[in-house]
């Protein structure tokens, strides 16, 4: 492997709460080249953050538990992206690039 052919100039960071009703990951456009981390914070106990591409996270989506990191999800704008919590103000924060 060549460092430099899997190394990218940039990378975005973001952080937000979420709770029991879907929204949106960001409502700003931001195009990315390769993938996103999603990490739940560790209060509340016992949280689950679902993560997906539709409003219908709840239903559908990825789940990541309180204090977890989600895997690198492929995708090219985090404005993409929904989350919702099984708990009221939810902490996360993400990493793209």
């Amino acid at each position: 492997m060549q460092i430099d052919k899997e190394s990218l100039p940039d990378f975005w960071t973001g952080v937000g709460t979420v709770s029991k009703t879907p929204a949106k990951l960001s409502d700003a456009s931001q195009p990315i080249r390769k993938g996103i981390y999603i990490r739940v914070g560790t209060l509340p106990a016992g949280a689950l953050l679902s993560i997906g591409s539709t409003q219908a996270v709840g239903t559908i989506g990825f789940v990541v538990p309180a204090g977890e990191t989600s895997p690198l999800l492929y995708i090219d704008d985090v404005s993409k992206l929904w989350v919702v919590s099984t708990e009221d103000n939810t902490p996360f924060t993400w990493i793209a690039f």
